[in-house]
């Protein structure tokens, strides 16, 4: 069976205003799917074959729709993962979390108060922190996430020890990019400040023996040696980034529409596939052929390209071997 992920930004409801935000100042005025939409989307997951479906947000936990999600998810076999600030937990989302087997990504955004809470606001660490030790205690799996940015990149080995004090499977590390409110703030990543976040983390990494997966950057597999550090290519997967609304995005960075799973998952998924704009990303970009990296890497994050005043053909910003014109 081929894997059919999907990554479901369900909602854009929240109760923070992050510096960094991409989904919120996007689709905060777009309508959601309806209750039975979104059932309708798990089933038809199901019946395609999904092994799994990346909730985030916004924040789901505090979803009046989460349960339903979850109950449907667990009854037809899809498992589930989902991105949480872990503000708004209480027993019955620790139970709901434990009874449907979902995995947790828990944003804890650098290794100090200050850094965490002058991109999410005052109060926030802690409550994040309380979160991971009572996932801990509930036997919950998760991992945490850093969105490294400007404030807090010299932050990311200590972010490593602090993952693993927390009792996290593993932790994980993306770039902020210049999308959504990070537009006006700042807060997205240069390219000096994040290679020397890689190099912090790998030193801990092999100090401490500890898992690290580092999100849109597949560039990284020229810049790290760990074998303990895992570097995913969304050029080359299969994955559906779906919108509140229900629409299928280039990325779900990129409000470039693709699709949409209103007219139904399957004709969805063969939309985004025959899409000539996914080809293109697929194939790669023409200038990094001669690259070591480039069957893996295909040229890095085109949306991140793209958010720097490029396009499909510009090579990733962030990567040290890219010569951008943008």
């Amino acid at each position: 069976m081929v894997s059919r992920p999907i990554i479901w930004v369900f909602t854009s409801l929240c109760s923070l205003n992050c510096g960094h935000c991409y989904v919120k100042p996007r689709f905060a005025k777009l309508p959601e799917l309806s209750l039975e939409e979104k059932g309708k989307l798990i089933d038809e997951a199901a019946e395609l074959g999904v092994d799994w479906i990346g909730l985030s947000g916004g924040e789901p936990l505090i979803h009046p729709h989460l349960p339903f999600i979850v109950e449907r998810a667990v009854d037809k076999g899809v498992e589930l993962s989902l991105v949480t600030s872990g503000q708004a937990y209480s027993d019955e989302v620790l139970k709901l979390l434990r009874r449907g087997e979902v995995y947790v990504y828990l944003s804890v955004d650098g290794a100090r108060p200050e850094s965490h809470e002058a991109l999410r606001g005052a109060g926030t660490w802690s409550r994040a922190l309380s979160f991971a030790e009572r996932l801990a205690l509930s036997g919950v799996p998760f991992s945490t996430v850093m969105t490294v940015n400007p404030l807090n990149y010299r932050e990311a080995g200590l972010f490593i020890e602090l993952s693993e004090r927390l009792g996290a499977l593993s932790a994980a590390l993306i770039p902020s990019m210049k999308v959504g409110s990070a537009t006006n703030t700042g807060l997205y990543v240069g390219r000096e400040q994040y290679l020397e976040s890689l190099r912090l983390a790998e030193e801990k990494v092999e100090e401490l023996g500890y898992k690290l997966s580092l999100w849109c950057t597949p560039f990284a597999k020229a810049v790290v040696e760990s074998k303990r550090i895992y570097v995913s290519s969304c050029r080359l997967q299969s994955t559906l980034d779906v919108d509140p609304s229900g629409r299928v995005l280039l990325c779900d960075t990129l409000d470039v529409v693709v699709s949409s799973v209103k007219d139904g998952l399957k004709r969805a998924f063969n939309e985004f596939h025959s899409s000539d704009l996914v080809e293109e990303v697929r194939r790669g970009v023409e200038r990094c052929k001669g690259c070591s990296c480039f069957e893996f890497c295909r040229g890095g994050c085109y949306a991140r390209a793209i958010h720097e005043g490029g396009w499909l053909q510009d090579p990733d910003p962030l990567c040290p071997k890219a010569k951008t014109t943008y």
